[in-house]
């Protein structure tokens, strides 16, 4: 295979490798649905309830409920905040489960499109702080993955690191070229000197 090819991936295996690996949001989903299992559950005892003894249940105020609904019109001013209330809430849920969240799992790119294979967060930090150290007069590494970047801080124990930003960022984007992620990240590199 060549370099070019290792570095444009298969359209196929781009678009299984997004789909597999997008984030999921499982906090706001879980939280989501424990309040509608929890609000379901209580319907369900009421209703129950109501059709085995004829007499409403103890764990809703149904008698309440259903005067505030009888006295309650559209046009007034509570049931309109209400009804704000839920729609921001609903909008807010949607957005949530449209964001993606942060990878947990970056997709390679494979010749294959059947097969999907994926590097974690940490596991590519710790390759690309080990190729950053491989540059001489680098002592220290440290990557932080953003969202389409990566940001390698170096220390080096040299006076005068001249040269040596240039050095760490090809170690690294080689690295990156060797691992080939579907998206490649821009990188961006700081040195810093025991003068700092």
């Amino acid at each position: 295979m060549t370099a070019s090819e290792r570095e444009r991936p298969p359209a196929v295996s781009r678009r299984g490798g997004r789909r597999v690996f997008r984030p999921r949001r499982a906090v706001p989903a879980v939280l989501a649905a424990a309040a509608l299992a929890a609000a379901a559950f209580l319907i369900a005892v009421e209703v129950i309830t109501s059709l085995l003894s004829h007499r409403s249940g103890s764990v809703l105020p149904v008698p309440y409920l259903a005067g505030l609904g009888r006295a309650t019109r559209w046009a007034d001013p509570l049931a309109l905040a209400v009804a704000c209330l839920l729609a921001v809430l609903g909008l807010l849920l949607i957005l949530l489960a449209l964001w993606p969240g942060r990878p947990r799992v970056i997709a390679l790119a494979f010749d294959d499109p059947d097969v999907v294979v994926g590097i974690t967060a940490a596991g590519l930090r710790r390759q690309l702080a080990q190729a950053a150290r491989n540059v001489d007069g680098v002592t220290r590494a440290r990557v932080r993955l953003r969202r389409g970047g990566v940001r390698v801080q170096a220390a080096s124990p040299l006076r005068d690191p001249r040269g040596l930003p240039e050095q760490v960022e090809r170690a690294v984007t080689g690295r990156l070229r060797e691992l080939a992620p579907l998206r490649p990240p821009h990188v961006r590199v700081t040195v810093r000197n025991r003068e700092d």
